[in-house]
């Protein structure tokens, strides 16, 4: 009954439809009839390139092997190598983007490649194939391992193709030491070995309204360099990605980066030549360059004094990433961060190592923002003057969030840092043992109104100096606050010392602290439920007496120096909502002869009293 209603319906409305559409025409209006189709839910998205390499034992058959992750471990690690031995190995590339691309696989060295590598036979099979000690003569040989490094990019030492999305492709690569090899091959290795390298790039082959060639010049997008004339066209051309392909001795220049770049040296050094002591690399202001896997050596021991630094920027912005060192600068420093206009540059770290560099202030000059993460190390640095490692200047930042700052020594002030004021110092984790100053502070020499944060995992310990403080030293209207960490065995002239402030605020609310700390005068020292196990040694005038507490704290041990008519006057005031509890009083332990500590409930505050 209702489709015979919707029906009457449908034919009345058409009835009057078209009486309308007569009675428009007899007037000479004229009306179009229209229709439309509405394509909903358009994409316009990127495309992806993403490739991955694994790699299986090359005795298996390709089909049925147990592959492994190429990134997470090495392709070729045996270290008993003998004349006839073989190592082979299946390879595998994925596709496992959106877009197609081409693809180069390359052998190429992490350093000083060694004799050893001329007696390495390179084999290679496409596709692959299970490899037998009686059928690798039938694989292609390539080359020996020295020479198919040397000869990167020739037709005959990569592997090449193209792969479309969501594919795979198997090849096989087979190292054998010559059967041939004499005595004089024992007991040596390759070098600082070899890098299995899978690059790609997009291919044409996708298509747009017209063809798939709106892609067809794409290359690989990176140069390879060599020697320092190469690397300096590279730079000249603004080449966005670099690679070291051997060591570069002859290093006479100094080389300005005014773009942002990314240099990979797969293991590589870059060295001073002979004569050349001025600074290697000049990042101009507000550029970037990322530097991975490339030694800097300064020539220190090859008895070079040096003028310049490793690196040098003004506004400009340093990545030095896993495998990079800087190393060996005799007279300058590693990395001068200097700063103008108004801004300043940054130097990150990211599992990068800065080593035995010296100058009168350290390894780095800190005139901006420095950033060391996991894996990084400042170590074995050293300086004739204050700053054993880092000279911050005022208004900069220095945070680790991992890694090492160990070994430092400074003859003045500061083992690791000597900073002026205004600086700020985020220690979140990682370390900061064994450093040592001639002078106050064995980690570190704050500056005036500088600020120290400690946190997370952070630890310092076994630092030493000849006065002062062990750990830090705070100057004039410095802070600290500690929420996390553990500060131990930090030395001065054998009393563990980790601390000594001047006019300065403390606030320890959480963490270990199992040394001493000294606290002259200031704005006040605030205690919480931090581990503490030193002394609070207080050195008040009449105008500080007061010391504070959070409104849960743990025991501590404390002594006053003050003469005994003010001891009266000393308190501790704990933090607003605190509800005394009878015995809190024993956790503040006075260490002042025939003094002890009680609840005043008149002012609220924990005072002394002789007993």
């Amino acid at each position: 009954m209702a489709k015979k209603k919707s029906l009457k319906t449908a034919l009345i409305m058409a009835i009057l439809s078209i009486t309308v559409c007569i009675s428009m025409f007899a007037g000479t209006t004229f009306a179009w009839f229209t229709d439309s189709v509405t394509s909903s839910g358009n994409i316009i998205a990127s495309g992806k390139l993403d490739v991955s390499m694994s790699w299986a034992s090359g005795k298996a058959d390709p089909d049925s092997a147990t592959w492994n992750d190429a990134s997470q471990t090495k392709i070729f690690n045996y270290d008993k190598w003998e004349p006839g031995y073989i190592d082979a190995k299946h390879i595998e590339i994925s596709n496992d983007g959106t877009l197609a691309f081409k693809y180069k696989v390359d052998i190429v060295p992490n350093g000083e490649i060694g004799k050893l590598a001329d007696v390495i036979d390179v084999y290679y099979a496409d596709p692959a194939k299970a490899v037998t000690r009686e059928n690798i003569e039938s694989l292609d040989n390539i080359g020996t391992l020295s020479s198919v490094i040397a000869n990167i990019g020739s037709e005959f030492s990569t592997a090449s193709g193209n792969l479309p999305a969501g594919e795979k492709h198997v090849i096989t690569l087979a190292l054998r030491m010559k059967p041939t090899a004499g005595n004089e091959y024992q007991n040596l290795s390759v070098g600082n070995g070899f890098s299995v390298r899978l690059t790609a790039t997009q291919l044409a082959y996708e298509e747009d309204s017209f063809d798939n060639q709106y892609d067809a010049g794409a290359e690989l997008d990176f140069v390879m360099v060599s020697n320092a004339n190469e690397l300096k066209t590279a730079l000249a051309n603004k080449e966005e990605n670099i690679i070291l392909s051997k060591n570069i001795t002859d290093f006479a220049e100094t080389l300005t980066v005014d773009y942002n770049a990314n240099i990979n040296g797969g293991g590589s050094t870059i060295s001073r030549a002979a004569g050349f002591t001025g600074t290697m690399i000049n990042v101009a202001n507000d550029k970037t360059l990322t530097v991975e896997s490339v030694t800097l050596d300064g020539g220190r021991n090859e008895g070079v004094t040096a003028t310049g630094n490793l690196i040098f920027t003004t506004n400009g912005h340093i990545v030095l990433g896993e495998g990079t060192v800087l190393q060996n600068n005799n007279g300058a420093h590693a990395v001068y961060l200097n700063h103008g206009s108004g801004k300043k540059g940054t130097l990150t770290l990211n599992g990068a190592s800065i080593i035995n560099n010296t100058s009168d202030s350290g390894a780095i000059w800190g005139g901006g923002y420095i950033t060391m993460n996991e894996g990084s190390k400042i170590s074995h640095n050293s300086s004739t003057g204050s700053a054993g490692a880092i000279r911050m200047v005022s208004g900069g930042s220095f945070t680790i969030n991992g890694g090492e700052i160990n070994y430092n020594t400074a003859v003045a002030d500061g083992g690791v840092i000597w900073g002026y004021g205004s600086s700020t110092y985020n220690f979140n984790g990682g370390e900061m043992a064994y450093n040592t100053a001639g002078g106050v502070g064995g980690a570190i020499y704050t500056g005036a109104n500088s600020v120290v944060n400690i946190s997370g995992d952070f630890e310092m310990h076994d630092n030493t100096a000849a006065s002062g403080a062990g750990g830090i030293r705070f100057v004039d209207h410095s802070s600290l606050v500690m929420t996390g960490g553990k500060v131990y065995n930090n030395m001065v002239n054998g009393e563990d010392i980790a601390f000594y402030f001047y006019n300065g605020n403390v606030d320890i609310s959480d963490g270990e602290l199992d040394d001493n700390l000294n606290y002259s005068g200031g704005n006040g020292v605030t205690i919480g439920a931090a581990d503490i196990t030193g002394i609070i040694c207080f050195d008040l005038s009449t105008n500080h007496n007061t010391a504070y507490l959070k409104k849960e704290f743990n025991a501590f041990k404390f002594t006053v120096n003050e003469s005994s008519a003010n001891f009266a006057q000393f308190n501790f005031k704990p933090d607003a909502g605190y509800v005394y509890v009878d015995g809190d009083e024993d956790k503040l332990v006075c260490l002042n002869s025939g003094y002890e500590t009680y609840w005043d409930a008149t002012t609220s505050t924990f005072r002394l009293k002789a007993i």
